[in-house]
Parts: C-alpha cells; structure tokens; sequence
C-alpha cells in the first residue's frame, strides 16, 4: 500500500485551518453594556482645577533645589479649597509636602482603599514656551478644556479625587470602609514622598484591598480595527535600571589617530545593544489583554491571530514588535540616554562613557539585563556598571480576576458605556509601586480618553475627562463595599 503524504499533510492543514476558525468564532466579544446616569461636575471643580494648574509645583531632578513656596502654596490652596475635607478628615504630613488624608469608614473590619496621585510637575522646556497655545502655568480655561502643565500628569487624579471627597461630604455621605487619600510630592523625580507615605501606613498597621493610582486610561484610538474603546488597566509595572558604560583608551592629538579610539569602541558598543533585543514574552497580563481586545476585532484575521496565541504566539510577537509601545510589552528595553566624551575638537579623549536606560520586564532581572548587555557587547574594554540613585526590580502583578481589579473594572463599566477593560504592565514608573508592600491589589488607571500633552507641548485636560473621572472615582467609592473583601 502506497502511502500518500502530500495527502495526508493537506488533510491535516485543513483539519487545522477548521479547528482554528471554529475557536476564533467562539470567542465572543467583550459584552456590551450602557453607563449609568452620570453626575456633572461640582460647579466649583473647573476654578480649583485651574488655580492647582497656577502653581507650578514643578519637581527637579536636583530635590535641593525644590521651589518649597509653590509647594506651600499648594498646601493652602487645599485647606481653601476643601475645607469639609479638612474638618472631616485627619490629615498627615509625611516628607514634608506629602500628604495623607483619613476618612474613617463605618465597618472597621474592612480593610481600606487608597487613592492615590501626585501633585508635582515635570519642567517647561524654555525654548518650547511659544509654541504653548496658552501659557503653561495659566490654567487657562477654553476649548471644553482646562490648559497647563499637570492638567493630565496628575493634577487631573488629584483634584478629581478631592472633589469627590468634597462632595460626597456635602451629601452626607458616610463611606463603609476607611479611605485613604495619600498625594505625593515628588513622583517625577525621586518618588521620596510616596516612600515615606507608605513607611507611615506600615506604621499604622495598614494592609489596603485596593490602591489605584495613576497609569492606564481609555482609548479609541490605540486599535483601530476595535471599534469600542478599551480601558487600558495597569496592573505591573516594569523594573526600571540605569547602566555605565565606559571606555578608557589613552588619547592624544586629533592629527595622528590611532586605529581605535575610546569613542569608536564605545559607539561600536552602543551598535552591537541597539542591534540586538532581549527576548519577547507574552505575560499573562498581555496574553489576557489580547485576548479580550482580539474577540472584539472587526479584522477577522487578527481576532484569529490574538485569541488563537497558542498557536500564533511567535507571530503575535512580531506583530506587537513592530510599535515601540506594544514591543516595551513584551519585552525588556535598552537604550542609550546620555553620551559624555571630549573636552575640545583636536583632543582625541581617553575616557568615552554612555548612560543606558532599561526597563526590565516581568520575571526577568536586572543581572539579567547586565548578563544581556556583556555577551552582546563582547568587549572586554567596555567597562558596564549599574548605576543610579533609582533602581527597581519589576513589580509582581495584580491578580485580574482578583477584587481590586474587579472593583476598579465594574467602575469603569459603570461610567464608559461599551468599554472594553483589559490588564496591562506599565511601561513607565509610577508612586504605586511603593505600595505594593501593603497591598496586593495595585492597579493603575485614570479615567482620561487619549490624553494630550501628556509631559509635552499644550497638555489639557477636555472637560468632558475631567466629568468622567469625578464619577469614575464616585462609582468605585460606592461599589468598593461590595466587591473588595477583608
């Protein structure tokens, strides 16, 4: 009997074909669902989100230099501003312009929920000032927005937060568990605020159900080929290393170089990194992420490569790859971010060096990374150090079918009508991964559409964003009883 293999591998590849069709038509898409009646905004929030945006609170990299009357300025225009949450609320100091605010819940039993944000501004660019639409520092209301550095990053959570609190004072509201508001002053540069924050609740014995900060926010434009928007929930966020390299070769006269110099070895170094990458991963978050966002494709072909991964993992890989947002995904990131060599144009330096950033995935390490770097440099003159004031191991991630994440879903849900929630790991760091130590429910998320300027040129916050998050925080206040467990 002659066997026929051409046969049997079409048999097979159609058989395949069938299988794969037939689960991508099993994968339903996310349901749909209607928000509820939304809130407006307290007649008061658009002037307060204004004036917080006319402090400049702006954080330095150099934390002597702090500008301590903004940040002054900024303490009385919270005593102003929310004085029921000033009278109802015992409030806490901590690092000297970090702040923690205590709504004592009815049901000690339960433990608490934190929300939390940060009040400090990254820095204007002086030679961008022109190109700002409004001044950066003017809170300039127009255009159904609110205009100005911190308007997104973070003053948006801030404020929202606290007129939530206010209001929900003015009705009488009395929460069931203990809310925690906890403000960091310095999130942009040394995090040191959030530090000493924490030291404070572990003092008092705080284990939180949940703690939600910023990170993630919705989209309609991310993927284009959903036609829903999708509510992008942090719930790790990557390790974070800063690495030297460098070169020592004697130097000498620009008129007689010698074969290599320390700038050649090093650039060479910095080729051989940037040509290479570490290996991709689809973490459980992501897997999960693609998952639910891929069953609500209009494109049948990615809804077939997104919930078949079993199948086309190696594909989806190259596919999340090719954009340098979803690549820091799934794998982790080196690159170059400072370069220091020479001191005049016919001097060949002795001493090249190179800073490298890293943001260092889940389950991989920072010697890992250090391993990575040496064996593609392959250079025994290339001298590589960690380095830095602030480094940081990847976080563990929150449990997506855990309480928090569900608290922080069902809220989203209850103010996006037809939103799609999916977990994903945060790419850059954020004050929450200091709470981690108390609290296994972490999760990242603002309720903002496709932020502007986020760290950039005309940052605003739409009011219509502003309304979102003011019911979004309402909603998870009202529902956290239910869904977060002691």
């Amino acid at each position: 009997m002659k066997f026929h293999w051409s046969k049997i591998v079409l048999a097979i590849v159609l058989l395949l074909a069938i299988v794969l069709i037939v689960l991508t038509l099993t994968h339903k898409p996310w349901p749909q669902q209607n928000a509820k009646p939304q809130f407006p905004l307290p007649d008061s929030a658009i002037v307060h989100m204004s004036k917080a945006i006319q402090i400049p609170t702006i954080s330095p990299e150099d934390t002597l230099h702090i500008d301590t009357l903004h940040f002054q300025k900024f303490n009385e225009f919270l005593s102003q501003s929310y004085p029921l949450i000033h009278q109802h609320l015992t409030k806490t100091v901590a690092n000297g312009f970090s702040y923690i605010f205590k709504w004592q819940g009815l049901d000690q039993t339960l433990a608490p929920i934190i929300l939390m944000g940060h009040y400090d501004v990254v820095p204007v660019e002086q030679a961008s000032l022109n190109m700002w639409k409004y001044p950066p520092f003017s809170g300039t209301v127009s255009e159904k927005a609110i205009w100005g550095r911190g308007s997104v990053d973070d003053k948006s959570g801030v404020i929202a937060i606290l007129e939530t609190i206010e209001e929900l004072l003015k009705e009488g509201y009395q929460p069931k568990r203990t809310i925690l508001l906890c403000f960091g002053h310095n999130e942009e540069s040394t995090g040191t605020g959030a530090m000493a924050i924490v030291d404070t609740l572990q003092n008092w014995g705080v284990r939180a159900d949940l703690v939600i900060d910023e990170g993630g926010e919705i989209s309609t434009e991310k993927l284009k080929d959903v036609p829903r928007p999708i509510a992008f929930i942090g719930v790790a966020e990557k390790g974070y290393a800063t690495f030297q390299l460098q070169v020592n070769i004697p130097g000498g006269h620009s008129s007689k170089p010698a074969k290599e110099t320390a700038i050649d070895v090093l650039a060479k170094a910095l080729y051989q990194l940037r040509s290479k990458q570490m290996q991709a991963h689809i973490t459980a978050p992501v897997a999960t992420f693609l998952n639910r966002a891929g069953a609500s494709s209009s494109n049948f072909l990615n809804k077939m490569l997104f919930t078949n991964q079993w199948f086309f993992g190696p594909i989806d890989k190259r596919i999340l790859g090719a954009s340098p947002e979803s690549n820091a995904m799934i794998r982790t990131t080196i690159v170059p971010t400072i370069l220091e060599s020479g001191v005049r144009e016919n001097v060949i330096p002795t001493i090249a060096t190179a800073i490298v950033n890293s943001r260092i995935l889940t389950g991989e390490t920072t010697q890992d990374v250090l391993k990575f770097m040496k064996n593609v440099i392959n250079d025994y003159r290339v001298e590589i150090k960690i380095t830095g004031d602030f480094n940081t191991e990847p976080s563990s991630a929150t449990d997506v079918h855990g309480p928090a994440f569900l608290a922080v879903q069902e809220a989203i849900t209850d103010v996006v009508s037809n939103v799609i929630p999916v977990p994903y790991i945060m790419i850059g760091a954020t004050d929450s991964r200091n709470y981690r130590k108390i609290s296994n429910g972490v999760v990242n998320f603002s309720a903002l559409q496709d932020s502007k300027g986020y760290h950039g040129i005309n940052e605003r916050l739409p009011i219509a964003d502003f309304t979102r998050c003011y019911n979004f925080y309402r909603q998870l206040i009202s529902n956290s009883a239910a869904l977060i467990h002691p």
